[in-house]
């Protein structure tokens, strides 16, 4: 008889987990899933405008621990799946951010009402939808609307 191998935990990453990664200021929870995926155990999933963002934070100087883009591109690809975006996946962003937007502007939160979703955050929505996976992030905004939505947010 052949073991099955356990299919591994699946997480979507946002920036601003990636950037409090490397200040040390994750959650206790994002700590430990973060080092699943350094280890192999869980699936770490970063769509490629998280890249975009995160290079943009490197390029400012808010990345220290990292020294040249090849770098930031290997510590990316080597721990995370990057995913790519379809034209319905853009269209589906489209629509997050629109009923992101409206769910913000509706919170009973000042703070909330006054933000909006931005691009890489729909996007990082409809990974975590796509792939039925949970999201480690410490953004407000998009732990508001995420959650609203149902979806799981760790941190």
């Amino acid at each position: 008889m052949v073991d099955k191998e356990e299919p591994r935990k699946v997480v979507v990453v946002d920036t601003y987990a990636l950037l409090a990664m490397a200040y040390r200021e994750l959650g206790v929870d994002a700590v430990r899933l973060l080092q699943g995926v350094g280890r192999g155990r869980v699936k770490g999933l970063i769509p490629v405008t998280v890249v975009y963002e995160y290079v943009v934070h490197w390029l400012r100087g808010r990345i220290p621990v990292l020294e040249s883009m090849e770098e930031v591109l290997t510590f990316l690809t080597k721990y995370f799946t990057v995913t790519e975006l379809s034209l319905k996946d853009w269209v589906e962003s489209a629509r997050i951010k629109h009923r992101g937007d409206k769910l913000l502007r509706a919170s009973s939160d000042p703070l909330l009402r006054a933000r909006r979703l931005s691009l890489v955050d729909s996007t990082i929505i409809v990974t975590a939808m796509r792939h039925k996976a949970p999201i480690i992030t410490g953004d407000r905004d998009l732990s508001y609307v995420a959650s609203s939505l149902g979806l799981r947010v760790i941190w």
